[in-house]
């Protein structure tokens, strides 16, 4: 299996996957709005942010605003598209495991529909905690393994290894997404329990837990309309969230860092620096090179590519 769903592979446009899922995407973006438009700050990172589906739910709130994301050539394709929309963003092809940014750099971040793709989840939350601000907003989705339907099923095959604190790597359904036909893929739905023990071993406090998509089945769709499911939707987060019935959580968390010296970066390329080895980079208008490594970074069709294994 490999360690990164690599969605260039197969050239894959994730934009097709959210076509006909509007009911999911308004659910998800009505959380984020509820989370960031009350917050204020600077540097925000949208960690495999892809084509930009949530960046309105953040950009009026940060300053300076990123989008980072493993394939280049969804960034690529959809630069054009962003920028108009939302000129202050920046675009960053990187490895989620090795961020291209100094310790300290964030006032808010956010990881979402990406976590089921993370082979190594105690990795990133620990690259992420090093990223973000003391005091920072920090929002972390997961696929969640015992959501009612699959614990209605597992009850009933009496097979009880679902309420186990182990990831569950679910099986191959057609799409390969970041994999190719010969490879396993990663698609991993984690208990409530492992996921709140590696944010709070990082210094993650959870705020708030908001249930989503409750009602998320093809059934369900084909009776009602999307702002019927709305509704219902928005009731149901209100009322069922401390609940563990969703298909996808989402947690609003808050890092603590006691010795953290929260710095303002003014310019990109003062938060950058090797993904590698962490030492400074000299940067021109298209390529960086590393001061200690000597490690070269270029930007390709105006994306900067930071991607290193």
């Amino acid at each position: 299996m490999p360690d990164i769903s690599d969605y260039d592979k197969l050239d894959y446009d994730y934009s097709t996957y959210w076509e006909k899922r509007e009911y999911e995407n308004s659910a998800e973006k009505h959380i984020l709005n509820k989370i960031f438009n009350p917050k204020h700050g600077n540097w925000f990172l949208d960690i495999g942010g892809s084509y930009g589906r949530l960046t309105s739910t953040y950009y009026n709130s940060y300053n300076k605003p990123i989008i980072l994301d493993y394939s280049l050539k969804t960034l690529q394709r959809n630069k054009e598209i962003i920028k108009s929309k939302y000129p202050n963003v920046e675009l960053i092809a990187a490895n989620a495991y090795k961020m291209p940014f100094k310790d300290n750099s964030f006032d808010g971040g956010l990881m979402v529909r990406v976590l089921h793709h993370i082979e190594k989840p105690k990795t990133y939350i620990k690259e992420v905690s090093r990223i973000l601000n003391n005091n920072s907003t920090y929002v972390q989705e997961y696929a969640n393994k015992v959501h009612i339907k699959a614990a209605i099923k597992s009850v009933l095959k009496l097979n009880f290894d679902i309420f186990s604190e182990e990831p569950y790597q679910q099986p191959k359904r057609g799409s390969n997404e970041g994999t190719t036909e010969s490879e396993k893929n990663i698609f991993l739905n984690y208990h409530p329990s492992h996921i709140k023990k590696l944010l709070e071993n990082e210094n993650f406090s959870i705020v708030k837990k908001y249930g989503c998509s409750f009602l998320r089945s093809p059934f369900i769709k084909k009776l009602l309309n999307e702002n019927i499911m709305m509704f219902f939707e928005i009731i149901m987060q209100d009322m069922l969230s401390w609940s563990n019935i969703s298909p996808s959580i989402f947690l609003e968390c808050k890092l603590s860092k006691s010795e953290a010296e929260n710095i303002e970066y003014a310019d990109l390329k003062d938060v950058l620096h090797c993904p590698d080895c962490k030492g400074d980079l000299n940067i021109d208008q298209e390529k960086a090179i590393c001061k200690s490594c000597s490690k070269e970074f270029f930007k390709k069709e105006g994306i900067w590519d930071f991607r290193v294994k």
